[in-house]
């Protein structure tokens, strides 16, 4: 599993797993995770593929597959798990919390940030390798737009075609010698992203949702062009069969969703609904956790011997309905019925 690790060092509480949607490197969980840095560890998970060590996945059950054996290594000491994904990578952390339920772990409410769902019956995305580097880098510039200066390096009044190489290093290629395997592993693994994201249908499940977006999604600036989305003020999610739907909308726009000052609302998001206790240190060694800077580690093998047996994935664990949320007072935010 790819991981960009992002929190503190010898960390012992539970951390927020965030997902990290087409985008690829920077991870959009970063401006999130400078506002907890000091209450919340938290840990970043990236599609498979993208650096070209494996090939795509494009099932979105697949890739929540991929994430479980690392989850568990990196809190071996059971739930409450806690998970959130920005963009497409919100349905792999709902998907991921409905596999952990599947093999009777607790897990908190996830958190969706700015995750809509794809409308049904649509064909799946052909390949275009040029419309998917348009898109990738105008999806790596959006970070830019967060933090208020352009880090990417990518001049979007220039063609793409004339700044490969800029365009490469953007993405997160290190070695100029592979500049052009890195953009043939990025256009896969987007390409792949696209179809397992048009063909997805959220399954049932017992979790709490809780869905932020910013108030004006008119731009569609990062967004996928081939993709049809719920535009609905739940971004389609008041469709999804969850046990409960928060929304919380924030006032801004998709350019500054997580620009400051609102990446502060949105981690006094984080706060109110996965507000946990400190559970036991866990036996054995403590997993690291390095800081913002440090490289993605290796990721542990899938069929893990530990997880021989389990169900990859299973239905919620036997228990009461769910049932019907009452509307919250939360300035900002509210619950939605699901009916």
């Amino acid at each position: 599993m790819s991981r960009a690790h992002l929190g503190g060092r010898g960390d012992r509480r539970p951390p927020l797993f965030f997902v990290g949607g087409l985008e690829g490197p920077p991870h959009p969980g970063q401006p999130l995770a400078g506002a907890l840095i000091d209450t919340m560890p938290c840990r970043g998970l990236d599609l498979p593929g993208r650096d070209g060590a494996r090939p795509p996945l494009d099932d979105v059950r697949a890739m929540a597959s991929y994430f479980l054996p690392g989850v568990l290594l990196v809190q071996p000491w059971g739930g409450p798990f806690q998970l959130a994904g920005y963009g497409f990578g919100g349905i792999l952390a709902y998907e991921l919390g409905r596999l952990l339920r599947g093999i009777g772990q607790p897990v908190a409410p996830v958190i969706l940030f700015d995750t809509a769902l794809p409308r049904p019956g649509q064909p799946p995305p052909r390949p275009n390798p040029q419309l998917a580097i348009r898109e990738l880098a105008r999806m790596r510039h959006l970070p830019c737009l967060w933090q208020g200066t352009c880090r990417c390096g990518i001049d979007h009044g220039v063609p793409l075609s004339e700044q490969g190489a800029r365009i490469a290093r953007a993405l997160g290629a290190r070695d100029p010698a592979r500049y052009e395997d890195y953009l043939l592993a990025s256009i896969s693994t987007y390409t792949a992203a696209l179809r397992a994201y048009a063909a997805y249908r959220p399954g049932p499940s017992d979790l709490p949702v809780v869905l932020a977006r910013p108030a004006d999604r008119t731009s569609n600036w990062g967004l996928p062009s081939q993709l049809a989305l719920y535009d609905s003020r739940c971004l389609g999610w008041e469709r999804a069969p969850v046990a409960e739907l928060h929304l919380a909308v924030t006032p801004t726009d998709r350019g500054s969703f997580f620009a400051d000052p609102h990446h502060w609302d949105l981690a006094n998001l984080v706060h109110r609904h996965l507000a946990t206790p400190t559970p036991p240190p866990p036996p054995g060694p403590t997993p690291s956790s390095p800081r913002l800077s440090s490289p993605p580690l290796a990721s542990p093998p899938l069929a893990s011997p530990s997880l021989a047996g389990l169900p990859l994935y299973g239905l919620p664990p036997a228990g009461p309905p769910p049932r019907t949320p009452q509307p919250t007072t939360e300035p900002g935010e509210r619950t939605v019925s699901i009916p």
